[in-house]
């Protein structure tokens, strides 16, 4: 034992210098991978920068679909905004083509007149007639009576309009009322 203190008293000074220089290198290290005060700041802020960026951007783009919906629906409102009318409407067309059939020639041209201006009014309002006598049949668009079997005929053709029907922009104020072939 005696010997190993010995040995250990007269160590190389050399030796010192290189564990002392160690130690500083270590230190210096630890201290190079702690952040500074002002990163230690800093770092939670720009995480805060970039989440506000992201909330800005994300309302920005929720604000342009709402402006867009909203003018869709303006547009929608408007253009189908008398259809209600129209669809009171029908059945004073419709009266109106029975006045004329049971008058005849004679009394029935103010009727005739008064019918097609009113025609000409709805349609500038976007009113469309269905009258789909000789087409194949659209359930979206008629409304199917009675069948008859025709051997003139295709089947699910058209044979007879017992309605005229009524549409407004693609969208059925009353559907044909119709005979289809079977």
């Amino acid at each position: 034992m005696a010997e190993k203190r010995e040995s250990s008293e007269h160590q190389d000074p050399r030796d010192d210098a290189q564990a002392h220089t160690s130690v500083e290198a270590q230190e210096a290290e630890a201290h190079s991978e702690l952040p500074d005060e002002a990163e230690i700041e800093r770092h939670p802020l720009e995480e805060e920068v970039g989440l506000l960026k992201d909330a800005l951007l994300r309302t920005r783009a929720e604000m342009d679909n709402l402006h867009k919906r909203a003018e869709r629906e303006v547009e929608k409102s408007r253009k189908f905004a008398v259809e209600g009318l129209l669809k009171d409407l029908v059945p004073v067309i419709d009266t109106l083509d029975q006045g004329i059939e049971a008058a005849g020639e004679s009394g029935a041209e103010g009727l005739v007149l008064t019918r097609k201006l009113l025609l000409d009014t709805l349609v500038r309002y976007g009113l469309e007639i269905v009258d789909p006598l000789g087409e194949a049949f659209d359930p979206q668009w008629h409304e199917a009576m009675s069948m008859l079997p025709s051997e003139e005929h295709a089947s699910d053709q058209v044979i007879q309009v017992l309605q005229r029907g009524y549409r407004l922009h693609d969208r059925v104020v009353r559907p044909a009322r119709v005979i289809v072939a079977q």
